[in-house]
């Protein structure tokens, strides 16, 4: 009998903010006092959640001392969401044989 091997590969990704939100709910820690403990401003921390600011790497390494969850997870969820998730994103491609792009003020 061969063994079959299955990757999860879902065709969508979640905003940061959705999983942060989620965590700190199971930690019962409230968004404050989650800032606090990361020494970041609240702002920042309710922006992450709202999918207003992107996880940083520095931000992400203070989210593992805080919650224990990998550094490179919370990169790589930011990275899916900025790829796939994010629906007011607007990727443009130039090629070296199309006109140049225009010109903005």
């Amino acid at each position: 009998m061969v063994a079959t091997t299955y990757t999860f590969r879902p065709d969508y990704a979640v905003p940061p903010g959705w999983v942060l939100d989620e965590h700190l709910k199971s930690h019962c820690l409230s968004p404050a006092e989650f800032a606090r403990r990361c020494g970041r401003s609240a702002k920042l921390i309710s922006e992450i959640i709202a999918g207003k600011a992107p996880v940083e790497p520095k931000t992400a390494l203070q989210f593992e001392k805080v919650l224990g969850l990998d550094a490179s997870i919370w990169l790589g969820i930011e990275a899916r969401y900025r790829l796939r998730g994010n629906p007011s994103r607007t990727l443009v491609i130039f090629h070296s044989n199309s006109p140049s792009p225009p010109q903005t003020e």
